[in-house]
């Protein structure tokens, strides 16, 4: 049986020159090694659930991020590998992010729900 990894992202990459989440990135490799993932955005990762976001041309201390931060990019890719994206309602709510502005297929949870929601997991990763 397949085990079952919640994988929660709750801060924004910042001060590096990776190109992509590396939380992220990692959660989109665990169905290869024949885990199911979930992810949710928790926190100030709500942000990533915005769409139409696009991070090219960011520079850190005079050097170029390449190819950029493309975080919907990443999003859509998990999302077409199968893995489900959350966000806790209440964090988009706090950050002024409606839920018509998200990417779409993600879907919100409350923070109340969060112990039923967590109780399917074996495992939890925390980014």
């Amino acid at each position: 049986m397949a085990k079952k990894i919640l994988s929660v992202l709750s801060h924004t990459e910042y001060g590096n020159l990776e190109d992509s989440d590396i939380g992220l990135f990692a959660s989109a490799f665990a169905p290869v090694a024949g885990s199911r993932m979930t992810i949710l955005l928790s926190d100030d990762a709500v942000n990533y659930g915005v769409r139409g976001q696009e991070g090219t041309g960011i520079e850190i201390a005079g050097g170029k991020v390449q190819p950029g931060f493309l975080i919907e990019t990443d999003i859509r890719s998990v999302q077409q590998a199968n893995i489900p994206v959350y966000a806790f309602a209440e964090d988009l709510e706090a950050r002024g992010i409606a839920t018509n502005d998200l990417i779409e297929g993600i879907k919100t949870i409350s923070r109340k729900e969060f112990g039923q929601f967590i109780d399917q997991f074996d495992t939890v990763w925390n980014w």
